[in-house]
């Protein structure tokens, strides 16, 4: 039967806790874990989340486009995966790039994991407390350690706004409107998935929850039409092989290399635990809107490519099967947010929690003094020079030297293979011929993945690349005709080893 308002599960009644209770009280919860999931954030000298330094480096050449400087560079008009990029370019008029990093992160890093605990919430029609190891897990995965934080930032408002509409209030309502636009400039595939559980969550209410399955079924159809339109109609690359992981979230811990591979499995396995025992609590949990949207989103991890090449942009989007593990996690969580884990599980989850969390402290280490070696690199070169990195450590799951270099270039030089301007996904655009950024996508992606062969004679460019017999950073002039090939450079340690450069 349709849902009543007013009377919805997790309505703010249901979420006050004790009637006698303090505000003190009640808020000392959320400021805790607001402390602690902000640590990570600030235990290391920088954040090391892939594109995060090409945001930063980004916003840094916006914001001298902005002054008239960098002829050859300009801004595009666009209004969507630009919100991160504008807090960036703002944050940095006004303060050094870590206070930026620092404040965006945590900015964004606080919307996500409250935006998605709510939506939690509003459906277990209490505080989700069962879920915030999973949401604190998700909120530092693999997205996250990418760098994707347009669609991460997007993710938790979208969350926000699925939020308001589950509670069937009126006036809530109409608060997500603003806030799906808001979500629509950061990214819009998060914003179109939040449109899409609304439109499903709307529907569903109005049916007979023995006939919701229906309803699943026309949403399944509707996925597995999609994935063979674009396999017949655009250009489209799948996955190779089954990613189950992916179905709940659990590969959101894939980051740094194998020994994350115990924490996804192990992960899995609890996560899987935890569902059986939802349908041990409420047998009818395969008529609950929030399973069978998980269904659904578990179907497109399985059916959908992971790079699509959309005729608006010079360059695919990748990596669409890890952003839907992390919805994948965000309605896993609100399906189990509900249970009531039992000792073994809280110690489980809680283990699990910290094992990743050092697992990820001491790899952030090792990242950082890659980092530091190339900025001691960067340092003997003349102000202003051209570089390229051609690094890479093929163990990690993410691509986390990409561009490292950007970070670095801050102020002190140009990352000639900076990506954002030819991919035309991005506010940032180079013309023909720029002194600054290649325009073409097809040479910032034959360096990354093949090898390059640089021809320009007006341009002095330097290239980092790991010292022979060691881990170091060494510079080397390009010159005309070279070809560029990425060499490995073993930046994280393996299992309990020290980061490169430091004694026991």
């Amino acid at each position: 039967m349709p849902e009543p308002a007013g009377v919805m599960s997790g309505s703010p009644q249901q979420d006050a806790g004790p009637p006698n209770a303090g505000f003190a009280w009640r808020f000392a919860p959320y400021a805790i874990v607001s402390l602690l999931i902000a640590i990570p954030c600030v235990w290391q000298p920088h954040i090391q989340a892939g594109d995060l330094s090409s945001h930063l480096y980004n916003a840094w050449l916006a914001n001298l486009v902005s002054a008239g400087q960098l002829p050859g560079l300009y801004l595009a008009p666009q209004f969507t995966n630009v919100l991160f990029d504008y807090l960036l370019s703002f944050l940095m008029k006004s303060g050094s790039v870590v206070i930026a990093e620092r404040i965006a992160v945590l900015l964004a890093v606080q919307v996500f994991f409250w935006g998605c605990f709510r939506l939690a919430s509003v459906v277990a029609g209490r505080p989700a407390w069962t879920a915030a190891p999973f949401l604190a897990i998700a909120a530092y995965g693999a997205v996250f350690r990418m760098g994707f934080f347009n669609f991460y930032l997007a993710v938790g408002i979208s969350a926000c706004a699925i939020a308001l509409v589950w509670q069937n209030l009126l006036r809530l309502r109409l608060l997500a409107i603003p806030l799906l636009a808001i979500a629509y400039t950061a990214h819009s595939i998060a914003c179109l998935w939040a449109i899409g559980v609304i439109g499903y969550v709307w529907i569903a209410r109005r049916l007979q929850p023995s006939r919701r399955w229906w309803l699943a079924a026309i949403g399944l159809a509707c996925i597995a039409g999609s994935a063979l339109f674009l396999a017949r109609n655009v250009a489209s690359r799948w996955v190779p092989g089954l990613r189950i992981g992916s179905l709940l979230g659990a590969d959101q811990v894939l980051t740094y290399g194998m020994k994350y591979v115990f924490l996804g499995a192990s992960l899995l396995c609890l996560s899987i635990l935890l569902l059986v025992r939802r349908f041990e609590t409420s047998p009818r949990t395969t008529e609950d809107i929030a399973f069978q949207l998980l269904v659904l989103n578990a179907a497109a991890c399985l059916f959908m490519p992971d790079a699509i090449w959309l005729p608006l942009y010079s360059a695919s989007l990748t990596y669409v099967v890890v952003r839907l593990s992390l919805l994948s996690a965000v309605l896993f969580c609100a399906v189990i947010a509900p249970v009531r884990m039992h000792v073994l599980e809280s110690a489980i989850s809680g283990a699990l929690l910290v094992l990743f969390f050092s697992f990820t402290y001491v790899d952030e280490r090792a990242l950082n003094s890659v980092e530091a070696n190339m900025t001691q690199a960067i340092a003997t070169l003349p102000p202003g020079a051209r570089v390229v990195a051609t690094v890479r450590d093929s163990r990690l799951f993410v691509p986390a030297l990409q561009h490292m270099i950007d970070r670095v270039c801050i102020g002190r030089c140009f990352d000639f293979a900076d990506y954002e301007p030819a991919t035309t996904q991005f506010r940032l655009r180079a013309r023909p011929g720029n002194p600054y950024v290649m325009n073409s996508v097809d040479d910032v992606l034959d360096l990354e993945n093949k090898e390059y062969v640089w021809r320009r004679q007006d341009i002095e460019l330097y290239r980092l690349l790991p010292c022979q017999g060691s881990n170091q950073i060494c510079v080397t002039v390009a010159h005309p005709g070279e070809k560029l090939v990425r060499q490995q450079l073993d930046s994280v340690p393996v299992w309990w080893k020290m980061p490169y450069g430091e004694k026991r």
